[in-house]
């Protein structure tokens, strides 16, 4: 009897045990995934069905690099055709249930996350959330359009000819379903960065041959987090003469202060030669303050002919002329 009793207490625990690690289904939390977890295979149409209503929209996207994907029928339903990103499609057309994935009208949290169902490897949903974009209420369909057929729609007070178009002298065609060119996307928001462009010394973002993507990380995805480069990584992607190594490296260039290569330039424009942030002795004499008063004055540290090795030097670790 004891050992009856001993094995029933035994598998009971091995039951609640059981019970107690098995993994909970995870809770959908936006109104795409809400939307795909109570649909059942029947909610789902044919194409044929969405051309009825929507003939020209239809009839468009098969123009979208989007097409080429969702039309595998391999896939499962519910990230095939039209209804992998907007929905059931018996759904939509029930008439106690409307319900519809609509990109123009939903929170740009939603949208995002919608996207996200199939870009997962693009940028996880926790990465976008940290994501200065994300934070300033953007979404996917900020910058990209999804039908070739839509307008586009480069933020608050746009208008169908861009004021800043003659600026971009190499105005290049948009390129990964973006709603403009790259430089003129970004510029719509960033107005303040394109101003800096207009400087008599800049990157050649407006001659095309530059793209903000070149030095910033649209996407910035864990690996990118981890494998963090400091801004000097960047600049010598192009500028690889300044890389060093040095015997006698500047400290800014080394990494070792401030901002790096942003203590001495502006990365974008400016009217000073050789993007500088002044063409005046203050530039040196903010670290150097020691030398402002007495050192040389009425010239600068690069004219006066004595330290002309401002990146790193192999001979002298002022550096002095060999």
């Amino acid at each position: 009897m004891k050992i009856q009793a001993l094995v029933l207490g035994i598998g009971i625990a091995m039951l609640s045990l059981g019970f107690t690690n098995t993994p909970q289904a995870k809770k959908p939390t936006s109104q795409a995934d809400r939307l795909f977890a109570r649909a059942k295979p029947d909610d789902y149409m044919s194409e044929a069905g969405c051309a009825e209503c929507h003939a020209k929209v239809s009839e468009n996207f098969a123009a979208s690099p989007h097409a080429a994907f969702v039309s595998d029928e391999s896939l499962p339903l519910d990230k095939r055709g039209c209804q992998g990103c907007h929905g059931p499609g018996h759904i939509h057309q029930a008439e106690k249930d409307p319900e519809v994935i609509s990109f123009t009208s939903m929170s740009p949290k939603e949208s995002s996350a919608a996207c996200l169902r199939c870009h997962e490897k693009t940028m996880s949903a926790s990465h976008w959330k940290r994501t200065e974009h994300a934070r300033a209420d953007l979404s996917c369909v900020s910058c990209h359009k999804i039908h070739p057929d839509s307008e586009p729609n480069l933020g608050p007070g746009a208008e169908k000819k861009d004021p800043r178009a003659p600026f971009f002298v190499a105005k290049q065609e948009p390129k990964l379903m973006l709603k403009a060119d790259e430089s003129t996307l970004c510029g719509s928001c960033h107005q303040s960065t394109l101003a800096e462009f207009r400087g008599a010394s800049h990157h050649p973002v407006p001659e095309g041959r530059v793209a903000c993507s070149d030095c910033h990380s649209v996407h910035p995805t864990k690996d990118a987090k981890v494998n963090h480069d400091l801004i000097k990584g960047k600049c010598v992607t192009c500028h690889t003469e300044k890389a060093g190594p040095f015997v006698y490296e500047h400290d800014p260039v080394a990494g070792f202060t401030g901002r790096g290569c942003e203590e001495c330039h502006r990365p974008h424009g400016t009217n000073n030669p050789k993007l500088l942030n002044s063409v005046t002795r203050g530039l040196c004499a903010q670290c150097h303050t020691d030398k402002l008063a007495k050192h040389y004055p009425g010239q600068t540290c690069w004219t006066a002919g004595c330290h002309v090795s401002t990146h790193g030097s192999n001979t002298d670790p002022r550096f002095l002329k060999p």
